[in-house]
């Protein structure tokens, strides 16, 4: 059986990282009062994440499971990006749903390429972690509740882990997948 392409796998990781780092330069921009890029930054970071799951999708070839979690994680994060460029566009009950698909997309193909046994234990075990950190702030806002300052730290540890599993999908990986 095949596994995710290495080569797949390595992009898909470095959209990741590209994610992180623009969800960290909006979190540091907002300390800083800059507010000129404020939602740009944020779309980006979705689309990237979104493509990032798009490119893993079409690499993995193992599980439908895998493949429809990645699909579904993909189109709730393409959603959100388009709910954050245009505000207001996206009727709530979409956004609900895209919240939804977003943190169970990202949750269920965490842990099935770790059962799946497609990337290595440590990218797949941060992969879950962040999928973790992702469905409690995407359900917080289901919720439509705030963290306060929690919410803060979340936003900056999903920033920070999404760039962990982006370097860790983009380094060659042992014996377990490619």
């Amino acid at each position: 059986m095949a596994d995710v392409t290495p080569s797949r796998r390595s992009l898909a990781g470095i959209v990741l990282v590209v994610a992180g780092a623009l969800l960290l330069l909006d979190f540091v921009l907002g300390l800083a009062a800059v507010t000129a890029l404020s939602p740009w930054l944020t779309v980006l970071a979705y689309l990237a994440i979104g493509v990032a799951f798009l490119i893993l999708a079409l690499a993995s070839f193992r599980g439908t499971i895998t493949r429809i979690a990645l699909i579904v994680g993909a189109v709730g994060w393409l959603l959100l990006a388009l709910g954050a460029a245009i505000p207001g566009t996206l009727p709530a009950v979409l956004v609900t749903v895209a919240l939804v698909a977003a943190a169970l997309g990202t949750l269920v193909a965490a842990i099935a390429l770790y059962l799946g046994k497609e990337v290595t234990n440590m990218s797949a075990i941060a992969f879950i972690v962040t999928g973790i950190v992702a469905a409690i702030i995407l359900f917080v806002l289901v919720a439509g509740t705030t963290l306060g300052d929690f919410g803060a730290v979340l936003a900056v540890l999903f920033a920070i882990l999404l760039i962990v599993t982006g370097v860790l999908f983009a380094r060659t990986q042992g014996s377990r997948g490619r």
